[in-house]
């Protein structure tokens, strides 16, 4: 989040940022891709369409939020309500209903996102504009969620796929606009390079993917309760984003709302 906020704020294009996080991984996970190819023809292809939301989409709308929005309120909406936008999803293709530990997570986030709308009305914090591209990001990031479930791909095969796809997609555009592949500094392009190819979109999912197998799936999606917090804290360390009480009070609402979703806390009836 910090890495993005910072490309946001040195004006490098939201498709340039999304490059670099995809096209990295894609050379890197390409022995993982290769393999993808022969499950995909099993897939359904609604699932292989949506799984793109999280791709080039996603991180265009990353950036183009960051650019006037500070970390935390990015952290309060789009990892909290992402488990929003995927149940509903799920409600609408697939008939599933939530149960009521998770409606209870729901409310407690539906609360902290409809604070930041409040006080961005009320002129606050960041731009409407910002928070409505922060909740497309979530919608994208939930359509990721959703199909990725009925593809049969492990979690390494589907960031492969999504990054090469992605990269060969935003290689096309810029080569139907005439458009520069690589308009950065030297300095620019290795910090990129680094945080948003190596560490976002390598070394993260190689992580998750060995956490997975050691955990499995649901104790390890557990921890993106995590990721609001963590988030917030190095925009505060690293870009002096000094929350306020008011936005620590809503990423603290919004987190609880991901921990509960998630099974963090369990209630046991007496």
């Amino acid at each position: 989040m910090s890495a993005t906020r910072i490309a946001a704020q040195q004006g490098i294009a939201p498709l340039d940022v999304a490059f670099m996080r995809y096209s990295v991984p894609a050379l890197l996970l390409l022995p993982v891709w290769l393999p993808t190819l022969r499950k995909l023809k099993h897939a359904p292809r609604w699932s292989i369409v949506a799984m793109l939301g999280w791709g080039a989409p996603f991180l265009w709308l990353v950036t183009a939020s960051l650019k006037e929005s500070n970390v935390i309120y990015f952290a309060t909406i789009v990892p909290c309500t992402m488990p929003i936008f995927a149940v509903i999803a799920e409600r609408v293709f697939f008939k599933q209903q939530p149960t009521r530990t998770q409606v209870i997570g729901f409310a407690l986030i539906g609360a902290a996102a409809l604070l930041v709308i409040v006080n961005t009305v009320s002129g606050g914090g960041t731009s409407l504009s910002s928070v409505g591209l922060m909740f497309l990001a979530a919608a994208g990031w939930a359509c990721y969620v959703v199909s990725f479930r009925h593809t049969g791909l492990t979690a390494a095969q589907g960031a492969a796929w999504v990054s090469v796809a992605s990269t060969l997609a935003i290689l096309l555009v810029k080569l139907v606009t005439g458009s520069e592949i690589l308009p950065l500094t030297t300095d620019q392009l290795i910090f990129n390079a680094i945080s948003q190819g190596l560490i976002s979109g390598f070394t993260a999912v190689l992580l998750y993917t060995i956490a997975i197998g050691r955990l499995g799936p649901v104790r390890a999606s557990s921890f993106s309760v995590l990721l609001p917090i963590l988030g917030s804290f190095f925009a505060w360390v690293w870009l002096n984003e000094t929350p306020s009480s008011f936005s620590l009070f809503t990423l603290i609402l919004g987190t609880v709302g991901v921990a509960v979703i998630n099974g963090v806390f369990r209630w046991r009836r007496s």
